[in-house]
């Protein structure tokens, strides 16, 4: 009994349909990035990734779909035109990031809509960016627009499939997104953990900017307990994911093209796999680390993962904790 509980307990872990609906919307670009050597399949597979978590969470209609995915389109394009004036790049941070909590007021589901909206966003910003120089980012964002559209249609067919012989719906075929909640305090730490991230990166010229500001805003969840609750989460899991994925990039996995794909692949579904967040978010860091490793052997680099979690993670718990004093200041 005693030797199955390890192996029953992997089991339970697993979110067993999630996965297999995950793999199978990717797999399609990960036979296309690795047949074509265009590493913008596996771009683009993000986007992918995350209209199918926003479509499977929400239960959204096509046309929902759609709207989701145009607006992660429209937002990184947002944060590519914004780097041009540092300033405007924090304040576009600051707007795409206060979304997500006007949504989660609305709503408690909302708020995976409103994160799976931001993420995208900071991610793809960042990978499409490549430290090229102004003019030929003007040049090559066009180029990526194609494979960003195209990277709609598996969350477009399942929203198909799934919302036949249902009622009529616009948008969801959800019929109660959860109670509306006050969220002045969530908004005013989700405002300046942002802006102090993005001010952070953009004025110290840090690589990696999504770990920074994602790190940040990522602990803003609804409660002081529940922020620290995340930020334990994500530092245990960095802290030990990225030094297990830069020792498996430097001595056990052979370096490839395709060992870099499949890690690629091995951290987007991380993010549906696990039941607890702690499992993911741990799995995730390894693969990202691996990835890292594989694609140009630089611990370096692969140690910014953690460093920049951490100081985004600091900033996020500070202003959380500023903000409910400052709310409860105002309230007497």
């Amino acid at each position: 009994m005693s030797a199955d509980a390890p192996h029953l307990r992997l089991v339970d872990e697993i979110k067993v349909w999630p996965l297999l609906r995950a793999a199978v919307a990717l797999l399609p670009f990960v036979v296309l990035a690795l047949a074509t050597g265009n590493e913008l399949w596996m771009k683009a597979s993000l986007l992918a990734i995350a209209t199918v978590i926003g479509e499977d969470a929400l239960a959204l209609r096509p046309v929902a779909v759609v709207a989701h995915g145009l607006a992660i389109i429209g937002g990184t394009y947002l944060l590519l035109l914004a780097e041009l004036v540092p300033a405007f790049f924090v304040v576009a941070c600051m707007l795409l990031a206060s979304g997500v909590i006007l949504l989660a007021s609305r709503g408690k589901a909302l708020r995976a809509l409103g994160n799976w909206t931001f993420i995208p966003v900071l991610i793809l910003a960042n990978e499409l960016h490549g430290g090229r120089t102004v003019d030929a980012l003007l040049r090559a964002a066009p180029v990526s627009l194609p494979y960003l559209l195209v990277a709609l249609v598996p969350a477009v067919l399942s929203s198909v499939v799934r919302s036949r012989g249902k009622p009529a719906a616009r948008w969801s075929n959800l019929d109660d997104f959860g109670a509306s909640a006050p969220f002045g305090e969530d908004l005013m730490a989700m405002l300046a953990s942002v802006g102090i991230a993005a001010m952070l990166v953009v004025y110290g010229h840090m690589d990696h900017a999504n770990w920074v500001i994602w790190g940040a805003a990522s602990i803003v969840t609804g409660s002081v307990d529940t922020a620290r609750t995340k930020l334990k989460h994500r530092a245990l899991g960095v802290i030990v994911g990225v030094p297990i994925g830069i020792v498996l990039g430097q001595f056990v996995v052979p370096h490839s093209g395709m060992a870099v794909t499949l890690a690629t692949l091995g951290a987007f579904l991380t993010l549906v796999a696990f039941q607890r967040y702690v499992v993911g978010y741990f799995t995730r860091c390894v693969f990202v680390a691996l990835a890292i490793m594989l694609a140009n052997q630089s611990a370096a680099d692969a140690f910014e993962r953690l460093t920049h979690v951490l100081a985004g993670g600091v900033i996020g718990i500070v202003c959380v904790f500023v903000a409910h004093a400052a709310a409860r200041r105002l309230s007497r």
